[in-house]
């Protein structure tokens, strides 16, 4: 259940709502439907490696976690550090006993 307002009946009220919001008032936009990460548009990137040659000239190869992950192409920029980082992640053994 929602906390009821108390009216704002004095200038002093009014003045340290603006101050506090900085001046703004009204209410705030909608968040943008846009990806937090952007895809990728580099041909063969995040393929996985079935060879000894990358799929295009400059790709990194980074190798799966020891969970078993299988070995995959990036492309040398944000894409091969988000993939090393997540293997990174998937290494870090789980706890038992829930989401403590």
């Amino acid at each position: 259940m929602p906390r009821p307002r108390i009216p704002e009946t004095s200038a002093a009220q009014k003045a340290t709502r603006l101050a506090w919001n900085q001046g703004l008032t009204g209410k705030s936009r909608p968040p943008a439907m846009a990806s937090v990460i952007p895809v990728c548009t580099v041909d063969g990137c995040g393929t996985p490696v079935t060879g000894t040659r990358p799929p295009a000239r400059g790709m990194v190869r980074v190798t799966g976690s020891a969970d078993g992950a299988a070995a995959h192409w990036y492309c040398p920029t944000r894409c091969a550090a988000i993939a090393r980082a997540r293997a990174d992640l998937r290494a870090i053994p789980a706890r038992q006993g829930g989401d403590r």
